[in-house]
């Protein structure tokens, strides 16, 4: 390397960040590797020597004198960083800046430096004396396994702190974990990966191949994609079982070094990582078991914070029971429990009562038969006790089922409810027979198995054939049923093929969607017939109505203006009734919403402004007179954005992106009140990508700079305050992103 690799540059552009002026560490020492032909200086630093040089760049030991201090200095090589890369840089390393912890070296301050190559990063950062690798460290001092325990559990919490403040670490390696000459862990680089694209680089950039694989070993299977959109906290976490592993066995979960690249990819996304146990008969058990979980493949098994990983390493040190559990079926419902106390006591007491009903009927009928003298009063306990089990089954394919889904609950805990139910049904029809009641709870269960595999309205696999299939047996048991005279499951037939309707139109299939809906309307008339008053039955009527507006959009807009003109009508004379009922109320605004959207895409701009601030007037009322309702501030703040829009089709585009602007505080104050309810995060994300293309449409990108700006500042409290909620922080990295392209697209532009 020659000087002038790296000239002087007094000039050199930086970033103001906090710094300590307090001047510990002050005291020059010499650099171990000093190296002649390196830079004398670096904006500011006085550099002393080379602490470590490789393929992403060179990290000086480089004297600051105001304040004096000794720190690292790490130059990012040019070319290294992408150009996107530098745009953002600035933003990242603000936040960068505010990561305060003992176990965290500190970002003192960044910048650029414009170098012969082009402008290069650089980050001047906490001098470690006496450093060394973590695992370095644990292996020349003998630690013992809870020695090596306690220090790993300091780098969890240092990481999730780090988490908290909305930072991925995306690069975390012994190498990154140093500890000093008191034996204190101090992780560096702490997204410095993401401000400088290190993890697309190390995929694409010339290395060699030990520094590559080096770098894989602890890449997580979503890394290895190269895709940054699925990189969240998890990855970390990935990480850092991988370290644990290392740390406690001296080894890797994965022998790479002989592998091609695609091979070795291969083996970390396909391939179970080696046990601790069959390296070392000490680390069986609850340790080995804490280590594979933080290292499953699959990010939504592993633990989901490193604050998770960190309590279970703190039970284990405890002799404590840890959380980590092969994920058996059972397992699974220990967790879901475990969060959800109240709401799953239904679960065991209806798991208790179903065995306890099965003995007792099939008791009760043995007794019946072989005890005559009482053999009347052995069968009013076993009607007792099957009517008993009915009403429990009712329950937990009913409330208790529409409950899971609105907490949010994983697939996996919805099938295991699924399946349980349909297993104990089916021993209970051995006993008791094929009864109306079991064959009814039967179809019902597979409609919510329809619904799991494919739908709108929650969490689902995304799989139509399966969802097909699932309702198709569901409406074979409720036509058996309906052929025995039972008119009232016309109702359930009419809801299958209507949600079958929406699937398909969701697909693009509208020849599909436009006959299942019309089956859902003669199913709903027969039903009519014999209760015409059903308020569920009239509910869905008008779901079927506006489901065949939106399908017949695509195919046929003439038609589809009529009916939605008749819908209209209907729907305004049913909330002029009814002024007390909520719901219809709700109902008109939806279909006004519909009307005004035709306007604006036939062009009516004045026409589509009127119509959406009544139904805005409308959400605006529900909001005042539902307070609890989560529901009425989005349908508020969307009614906002298509306002907006209309306006500025209008040619007022200033006052249209104040509408606009005043969804997404809706929405953000939803967020914030809410921090655990998984739709108002997935609006906030959905509206800020909306808004931030919609302003560079109309040329106001700038404008949109200072309001997601704006927004992140006033969310990152909430993702400081739930530590434990990743979503709501990947919502905030997401959020970020936004504001990140917009800057590079305002840069561009310049």
């Amino acid at each position: 390397m020659t000087k002038s690799d790296f000239p002087t540059d007094p000039h050199a552009e930086t970033i103001g960040l906090p710094s300590d002026d307090s001047g510990k560490g002050s005291v020059p020492e010499p650099g171990k590797f000093v190296t002649t032909g390196m830079p004398s200086e670096i904006g500011r630093y006085k550099i002393l020597g080379i602490i470590a040089s490789g393929g992403m760049g060179v990290v000086y030991e480089a004297m600051q004198e105001a304040p004096r201090r000794r720190v690292a200095l790490k130059i990012i090589k040019a070319g290294a960083a992408s150009e996107m890369a530098l745009h953002r840089f600035q933003f990242e390393a603000q936040t960068l800046a505010k990561l305060s912890h003992p176990n965290i070296a500190q970002i003192f301050e960044a910048g650029t430096w414009k170098s012969e190559n082009g402008d290069v990063p650089f980050f001047a950062m906490e001098y470690i004396p006496g450093a060394r690798g973590i695992v370095e460290h644990a292996q020349k001092r003998e630690l013992s396994i809870q020695d090596r325990l306690e220090l790993f559990r300091k780098i969890c919490d240092a990481v999730h702190h780090g988490h908290q403040k909305g930072v991925i670490h995306r690069d975390l390696k012994p190498d990154n974990i140093l500890v000093d000459n008191q034996g204190e862990p101090k992780i560096i680089d702490f997204g410095v990966a993401r401000a400088t694209d290190a993890d697309l680089a190390v995929t694409t950039m010339q290395t060699t191949m030990g520094q590559l694989i080096g770098t894989l070993q602890y890449m997580s299977p979503e890394q290895c994609d190269a895709d940054p959109d699925r990189i969240d906290t998890r990855s970390d976490v990935y990480a850092l079982g991988v370290i644990l592993f290392q740390l406690l066995s001296g080894k890797l979960p994965y022998d790479l070094r002989r592998q091609a690249i695609h091979e070795a990819v291969r083996i970390i996304k396909e391939q179970r990582p080696d046990s601790l146990g069959t390296i070392s008969s000490t680390l069986k058990g609850d340790i080995d078991t804490i280590a594979l979980k933080a290292m499953d493949k699959d990010k939504e098994r592993r633990y989901q914070s490193a604050a998770e990983l960190a309590n279970d390493i703190h039970h284990y040190l405890n002799n404590e029971p840890i959380i980590a559990r092969p994920l058996s079926v059972g397992y699974q419902v220990r967790l879901f429990t475990k969060k959800y106390k109240r709401t799953c006591a239904a679960v065991l007491m209806l798991g208790v009562s179903i065995v306890l009903g099965i003995v007792g009927t099939t008791w009760g009928m043995i007794e019946a038969n072989t005890q005559k003298g009482i053999a009347l009063e052995q069968r009013d306990i076993a009607e007792d006790r099957y009517n008993e089990i009915i009403d429990f089954a009712s329950e937990y394919t009913g409330s208790f089922y529409a409950g899971i889904v609105k907490l949010n609950a994983g697939l996996q805990v919805r099938k295991l409810v699924l399946d349980s139910t349909l297993r104990h049904l089916g021993e209970l029809e051995k006993t008791a027979g094929s009864t109306e009641q079991i064959r009814s709870l039967r179809a019902n269960t597979y409609r919510y198995y329809g619904a799991y595999y494919a739908g709108n309205s929650a969490a689902n696999l995304g799989n139509l054939e399966k969802a097909k299939l699932q309702y198709a047996e569901a409406l074979s048991i409720y036509n058996e049923l309906i052929n025995e005279g039972l008119t009232k499951y016309h109702y359930p037939t009419a809801v299958i093929y209507y949600r079958v309707g929406g699937l398909h139109r969701d697909s693009s299939e509208y020849t599909e969607s436009i006959a299942h809906l019309k089956k859902a309307t003669t199913s709903l008339g027969l039903f009519f017939e014999y209760y015409p008053d059903d308020v569920k039955g009239q509910r869905v009527e008008r779901l079927i109505n506006m489901s065949m507006v939106d399908t017949l959009v695509k195919v046929d807009p003439d038609q589809a203006r009529v009916a939605l003109e008749g819908l209209v009508a209907s729907r305004r004379e049913k909330s002029r009734r009814s002024p007390e009922d909520l719901i219809a109320l709700r109902d008109y605004a939806n279909i006004l919403q519909r009307e005004a959207n035709a306007d604006l895409k036939e062009g009516n701009f004045d026409s589509a402004v009127i119509v959406f601030q009544e139904a805005r007037d409308i959400y605006a009322n529900l909001v005042e007179r539902e307070p609890e309702n989560g529901q009425a501030p989005r349908d508020l703040a969307w009614v906002e954005y298509f306002l907006g829009t209309a306006i500025v089709n209008g040619g007022n585009v200033d006052r249209g992106l104040d509408r606009i602007e005043v969804g997404l505080e809706l929405l953000k104050d939803c967020c914030i009140a809410s921090p655990n309810d998984a739709r108002p995060r997935t609006n906030v994300v959905r509206y800020t990508g909306l808004y931030v293309n919609f302003c560079e449409e109309m040329k106001q990108l700038q404008r949109a700079e200072l309001v997601i700006r704006s927004l992140l500042v006033d969310i990152q409290p909430i993702v400081e305050q739930n530590p434990g909620n990743y979503a709501l922080a990947e919502m905030f990295s997401t959020v970020k992103s936004y504001l990140i392209e917009a800057e590079k697209n305002i840069s561009s532009v310049e």
